[in-house]
């Protein structure tokens, strides 16, 4: 690999925060793996390892993603969608799983007066929100107990047992990505996912960072619950998906 200047790397990306959280979080904020690759050129950055991530403009990225092996599977994980035109140039059998929104909190927008301050997640809570998680897999309860001793969590109990929870995934020096907000549905429509999305961004706000959160297009309850409490949509949209290499 050619020397790569990370400072200048990260000050780049930082120009589109919010757009390049995905990668900038795997790249600065993670270990990176023995199979880690990146491509670098003057606007454009091509990182992979278990996904696929890029960012940049389309002629360098052009020149990068034509260096990937052909006829391999690649998972898309949060790349703008205006570089939709650069996967459609690079790869074939293209399935895009997932469209979202990045939307984030400041504090001036915050609806403060309304937080109702909650319990925290505790390690004898992991495996339960484990068992409930859409994405759970053989990693995912390490995931669980690792990110709920890092991050700020939320909890609503009813007599004693987890009615519904909301945890944070990662973090950036500026930014924390919230997700997996979860009500059990026999405690729905009693206002425990506003409760428990007002405390969560509280707790972030605290520690001085951006909360952070990626909304699937679909998720009008999600969308109507963020922007209810402060949350702007960035004008910029991410997608994840699958493709495989011309």
């Amino acid at each position: 690999m050619n020397y790569l200047d990370f400072n200048e790397i990260n000050n780049w990306l930082s120009q589109e925060p919010e757009l390049t959280y995905t990668l900038r979080q795997q790249l600065f904020f993670e270990q990176l793996g023995t199979g880690t690759k990146i491509l670098y050129r003057p606007n454009a950055l091509v990182m992979t390892d278990w996904a696929l991530r890029f960012y940049g403009e389309a002629d360098d990225l052009d020149q990068l993603l034509a260096q990937l092996p052909s006829q391999k599977k690649y998972h898309f994980f949060g790349v703008p969608v205006d570089n939709l035109p650069q996967v459609e140039k690079h790869f074939q059998d293209i399935e895009i799983e997932e469209d979202c929104g990045v939307y984030t909190l400041v504090k001036e927008d915050f609806a403060a007066h309304q937080v109702e301050t909650l319990d925290s997640l505790t390690q004898a809570d992991a495996e339960f929100v484990n068992e409930h998680w859409t994405y759970r897999s053989d990693d995912s309860l390490p995931f669980f107990q690792d990110i709920i001793n890092r991050f700020p969590s939320s909890a609503i109990r009813v007599d004693g047992q987890l009615a519904g929870w909301s945890v944070c995934y990662n973090a950036t020096d500026d930014f924390v990505n919230l997700g997996s907000l979860k009500v059990l549905p026999q405690y729905r429509k009693r206002g425990f996912g506003r409760k428990l999305a007002l405390d969560l961004a509280a707790k972030v706000l605290e520690t001085g960072k951006i909360p952070l959160v990626h909304i699937l297009d679909d998720n009008i309850a999600s969308r109507t619950l963020s922007t209810g409490i402060g949350f702007k949509l960035h004008p910029k949209k991410i997608f994840w998906g699958v493709g495989i290499k011309r």
